[in-house]
């Protein structure tokens, strides 16, 4: 049985965010779109496969690489919930788990 999904607001806010700023930078949201297509068809795989993903050093918390992303999400008991996505390029100090 498939497992539903739900989205945080910091994973929302951060995709759009990305999307943007490749839409800004090659002023065409073509790359944009083909980005959203993998991102969106990995996080359908995770509905039914959902501990494809790393475990991270955090309890509960899952690690799905996409592209140059890294996707976190946590697995529910009847559901997935996608946390967070940030570029592996950049610092993290704006990711929502952090390393103490």
């Amino acid at each position: 049985m498939a497992l539903g999904i739900l989205y945080s607001p910091q994973f929302a806010d951060n995709l759009e965010a990305i999307l943007r700023y490749f839409d800004e930078r090659n002023g065409s949201d073509a790359y944009s779109r083909k980005l959203m297509g993998m991102i969106h068809s990995q996080i359908q795989t995770l509905a039914t496969f959902p501990e494809i993903g790393r475990m991270t050093d955090f309890p509960g918390v899952r690690i799905l690489f996409v592209e140059r992303y890294g996707i976190e999400y946590q697995i529910r008991e009847d559901v997935i919930l996608v946390v967070d996505i940030y570029s592996c390029q950049t610092t993290p100090d704006n990711r929502l788990f952090k390393k103490k």
